[in-house]
């Protein structure tokens, strides 16, 4: 990647002179009110959360902001951080900044004591994957317990999914019945010729394989992490 040398990562706090352009950068990706991105962006802090500019000086010797970053961290994994709103300009797309991007937020996150970072992405799975991450469950990235109903069906073990229907299904008789209603019909059975969904993989982690065969219509929202 050419002019990797007047690359340089700081944070937000630090520079706020580059608000206004981080601002255009986030929302050209993330549309939001200027108000509520404002907000977001001024609570950057050292003790985190921790919005991280990359820099570049330009030939005339200018300095321009070209991606962002934010970390945080995690209520129940003090050693781990979460990374998000990782965007590149437009513009300068496809040139190799946004694993430079990645690479010094990583040792940023290093120098800070952090040993472990997540992340989740609707459609970048397979950049994050050639940078070493792979696919985990759900993390809950605030304070308090987990809510089962958030995560995708296929994180949570099949004994407690049945449980929960279960439970609703007699919660529900027992409350039509106390309003004189008949009980709910038995649903019928599933249709013969339904096909088995595909059995998920036996690793998490995401092979070179896999990233060839990734057809785009079958990414959805994954949660991924790396050891630093």
């Amino acid at each position: 990647m050419k002019g990797e040398e007047g690359l340089r990562l700081v944070t937000l706090h630090s520079h706020p002179e580059h608000t206004e352009e981080c601002m255009k950068i986030l929302n050209d990706q993330w549309p939001r009110s200027r108000t509520m991105r404002m907000r977001s962006l001024s609570t950057s802090c050292d003790q985190f959360p921790t919005s991280l500019l990359l820099l570049k000086t330009t030939s005339q010797g200018d300095t321009e902001v070209i991606g962002h970053s934010r970390l945080n961290t995690l209520p129940r994994e003090p050693d781990a951080a979460w990374i998000e709103s990782v965007v590149i300009r437009r513009d300068l797309r496809g040139a190799g900044y946004g694993r430079q991007l990645m690479t010094r937020t990583e040792e940023y996150a290093r120098v800070s004591g952090f040993t472990t970072m997540y992340l989740s992405t609707h459609d970048q799975q397979v950049f994050y994957g050639k940078l070493g991450y792979e696919f985990c469950p759900p993390v809950c990235i605030y304070g308090g317990s987990v809510n089962k109903h958030l995560i995708p069906k296929h994180f949570i073990p099949p004994q407690l999914t049945q449980g929960v229907q279960a439970l609703s299904l007699k919660n529900s008789v027992v409350k039509d019945q106390k309003q004189g209603a008949p009980p709910p019909a038995t649903p019928a059975p599933p249709h013969p010729s339904l096909p088995r969904p595909p059995p998920l993989p036996t690793s998490s982690k995401l092979t070179k394989d896999h990233i060839t065969k990734m057809e785009p219509s079958t990414l959805t929202k994954m949660y991924m992490t790396k050891e630093l």
